[in-house]
């Protein structure tokens, strides 16, 4: 005996003539109930004439508390759905295959969802009396498919706001989707993936090489990275750092790839201005000690003592130790003609009001600086020491002009109101640094006057010596 006597009557009454029930076809019936996906009989009135376990698992109804009754009477949700469908099968003769169904049990809170078949049952004349149903829950299919999309879309917003090129390709490395940054560095239309590849805006000097390497990590399967030029929207390249890494599925399978480019630009060219540095640092250092070393002898050879040939030497260390400041300053790029005479008179500033300074901007190269100021400062101690600044009422005026039609740049010392001067019996440090030194360094030329009415110097150089 079947264990569900008015179902099988409902069922034998409604297919009569159409062979034997279920129910007397015992291992037809072990199928059809224990099948893992939901099936059902339904006669043209949409009334259910055979369910199993599995398709109850929808609504939360019985197995009996669906016989004989009809889609709008168990789930009135879809019962608009399900009615049109047995029409169009009746009309038409074929089956409707992939519809998506989607609902909540009453006892449940989560939906959940379904894919369904519907196939014509046939009689004997060939006329159509009943609609087989099939229903394979895909609810964990669609929750993987929406996690996967919230997945993607949280990355694509992710790489959207970095600052670099991405870019995600399949397991050949055919890329389907880039970020916008891509775009906007490469002047492509956005969303434009249609053949398009990162290696297309490389250096054609680089690629054959990039290709190569490429080529070696697709049919490895392992990571590539290499430092290459990239072209923008405006044609000019950049250095890129580029990395392309694989994803793995669990089972170690590589199924897709992403490919990001660093621009390293600004890092580039720190290296280059800090290989620059050091490169004028050691330079500099040798030029340094050969001053150092110069000053050094002239001082002793004019010390009448040593605590005289130290205190000299002092005051001549300190006026190079200003100049390198200002070029430390401004990564020894150079230094403006103001702030290089303001650093040498700083010692000198007790005779406030008594130094008139001034002159067009100019910008100095480091040699110019480390020159000049050697130049300025043994110009300042010797009018503090004997000439304007060594009196109450002396002054001294230091101007700079720039000819910019020549290119050159003109310095003017005047000194007056001091005591008469008269010309020095012997050559010291001063006039070698002034007379030889300098001119020599900056490729200018000058003159030192001793008129008695005050030291003058007049020296001209080019702007870039």
């Amino acid at each position: 005996m079947s264990e569900y006597p008015d179902r099988d009557a409902v069922a034998a009454q409604s297919l009569r003539g159409f062979g034997l029930p279920l129910s007397q076809q015992p291992a037809l019936q072990l199928i059809y109930d224990t099948a893992p996906i939901g099936l059902a009989f339904l006669s043209l009135d949409c009334r259910y004439l055979q369910i199993n376990q599995r398709l109850t698992e929808i609504c939360g109804i019985s197995v009996e508390g669906h016989l004989g009754h009809t889609v709008r009477e168990c789930v009135p949700a879809l019962a608009d759905s399900v009615e049109a469908i047995v029409r169009s099968i009746v009309q038409t003769g074929e089956p409707v295959t992939g519809i998506e169904v989607a609902g909540q049990r009453a006892d449940q809170v989560d939906e959940r969802s379904w894919m369904t078949y519907w196939h014509p049952f046939r009689g004997p004349d060939g006329k159509i009396v009943g609609v087989n149903v099939a229903a394979e829950e895909i609810t964990e299919r669609k929750r993987a498919e929406a996690a996967l999309q919230a997945s993607e879309r949280q990355f694509h917003t992710l790489a959207d706001s970095i600052p670099q090129l991405v870019w995600m390709a399949e397991a050949d490395g055919g890329i389907f989707w880039f970020n916008s940054h891509w775009y906007n560095y490469a002047g492509t239309p956005a969303g434009d993936n249609l053949g398009r590849d990162w290696k297309e805006i490389l250096d054609p000097a680089e690629g054959g090489r990039a290709r190569e390497e490429w080529t070696r990590s697709l049919q490895a399967g392992s990571a590539f990275e290499m430092e290459l030029p990239l072209c923008g929207k405006d044609g000019q390249y950049r250095p890129f750092l580029t990395r392309v890494i694989p994803l793995r599925d669990p089972n170690g399978i590589i199924y897709r790839w992403i490919g990001t480019h660093i621009d390293i630009s600004e890092q580039k060219r720190r290296e280059e201005h800090i290989r620059f540095i050091i490169d004028e640092l050691s330079h500099r250092t040798k030029n340094l000690l050969a001053v150092v070393m110069a000053v050094a002898n002239q001082t002793a050879r004019q010390a009448g003592d040593v605590a005289q040939y130290q205190a000299r030497f002092a005051e001549r260390l300190t006026a190079l130790a200003h100049c390198h400041d200002l070029l430390v300053r401004d990564s020894w790029h150079g230094a403006s003609f103001g702030d290089l005479v303001s650093a040498q008179l700083k010692p000198f500033q007790a005779k406030e009001g008594r130094i008139d300074a001034g002159g067009a901007p100019i910008i100095l190269k480091p040699d110019a600086v480390q020159n000049l100021g050697l130049a300025i400062h043994e110009l300042a101690t010797n009018a503090s020491k004997h000439g304007a600044l060594s009196c109450p009422d002396g002054k001294v005026s230091i101007q700079w002009l720039l000819n910019e039609s020549a290119d050159r740049v003109r310095v003017l010392w005047c000194e007056s109101g001091g005591p008469a001067v008269t010309p020095p019996q012997r050559r010291g440090f001063g006039h070698v640094v002034i007379e030889q030194i300098v001119p020599r360094a900056l490729n200018g030329t000058g003159a030192l006057d001793f008129a008695p009415t005050g030291v003058s110097w007049t020296f001209e150089f080019p702007v870039q010596p």
